[in-house]
């Protein structure tokens, strides 16, 4: 018998309307879900306690549910994480580098209407969820969502108000159509489980470049007192404004840690291509490739949190982990 995990940690996928909109209620979901649940899985609902709107989730929250994940690793077969949509593709991205070596399924999904009410997308992305974690070859943390399944890592909320709310711009789905695509799974981490730092507690900022103030405002955040890393997110192929090039060299000289990626929703940065990257290539910042904002800014994250030595982050955030870019990107 296949023994699953379901850790509810929150989001639209438990709401019932309140007096001021929907709004979560605690002690619903365990029956909500059982009708839900196929013959022959023993399971388990941890829900926690308070809910977590998932625009409020920081990186404590990740820490939080990758321990809680570690602890019941040897007990379960696969485990499915319940989880609003606004920040679901940071939370997969995180867990996907908080566990290396896991070796079982973590489905991360949730839905954009409430599981309550008639005719929800919730019950098609609990069963695929269900359906993932039950995977006896998969082995990383994956999204299911509106029919397909996707690499946790790799994943972007694409639409605000559609049931098909993610995507991977750069990716192919693991599930699609009715069927897997064996080729696409990870192997298992033949190194084993090797759990990170849960405690993410190094402040890492994500800088979103724009025209006008937004540049005044992106050399102030790289001047904060204590930031331990940054994700640029430039234009094109990896450009910055030439202006920015004297905060970023400070920064840098601080000890920040920079990583960059680009806006465009398809491909990735290429140092080097042109003039206007020259500064992110002086100031050290490594290049993410295709990789997207969410996966760059999870990684950072836990690599800080994890290493002491800003060489080894570098080289880490350089390297391929767990699918998150494509290798010659």
């Amino acid at each position: 018998m296949t023994t699953l995990c379901i850790l509810y940690a929150g989001g639209t996928i438990g709401m019932v309307p309140g007096k001021q909109g929907l709004e979560p209620r605690p002690g619903v979901m365990n029956a909500a879900l059982a009708p839900l649940i196929p013959a022959g899985i023993d399971w388990e609902l941890v829900e926690y306690a308070p809910l977590i709107d998932s625009s409020n989730a920081a990186p404590a929250d990740w820490g939080r549910l990758a321990a809680d994940l570690a602890a019941r690793r040897e007990r379960y077969d696969g485990f499915v994480v319940l989880h609003g949509t606004d920040t679901l593709a940071h939370t997969a991205s995180a867990l996907a580098f908080l566990l290396p070596g896991f070796g079982k399924p973590v489905a991360v999904t949730g839905s954009m209407r409430p599981l309550f009410e008639p005719g929800s997308d919730a019950p098609a992305n609990v069963a695929l969820a269900i359906a993932a974690a039950s995977h006896e070859r998969l082995a990383e943390v994956v999204v299911p969502f509106a029919g397909r399944v996707w690499r946790g890592c790799r994943v972007r909320k694409a639409d605000s108000a559609s049931d098909d709310a993610f995507v991977a711009p750069n990716d192919a789905p693991l599930y699609a159509d009715g069927r897997w695509f064996p080729e696409r799974l990870l192997a298992v981490d033949a190194a084993g489980f090797r759990p990170r730092a849960t405690r993410l507690d190094r402040d890492v900022a994500l800088i979103w470049l724009a025209p006008g103030a937004t540049v005044t405002a992106a050399a102030q955040t790289l001047a904060l007192p204590g930031l331990a890393g940054a994700v640029l997110v430039g234009y094109g192929a990896g450009n910055v404004p030439d202006r920015l090039a004297p905060a970023l060299a400070q920064a840098a000289a601080r000890g920040v840690v920079l990583a960059s990626v680009t806006q465009a929703w398809r491909g990735g940065v290429a140092p080097g291509c042109y003039a206007a990257s020259a500064a992110l290539a002086a100031a050290g910042a490594v290049p993410c490739g295709d990789m997207t904002p969410e996966a760059a800014l999870a990684k950072l994250t836990v690599l800080l949190s994890d290493l002491d030595d800003a060489g080894a982050v570098r080289a880490a955030m350089a390297a391929v982990a767990c699918g998150e870019r494509r290798a010659d990107a």
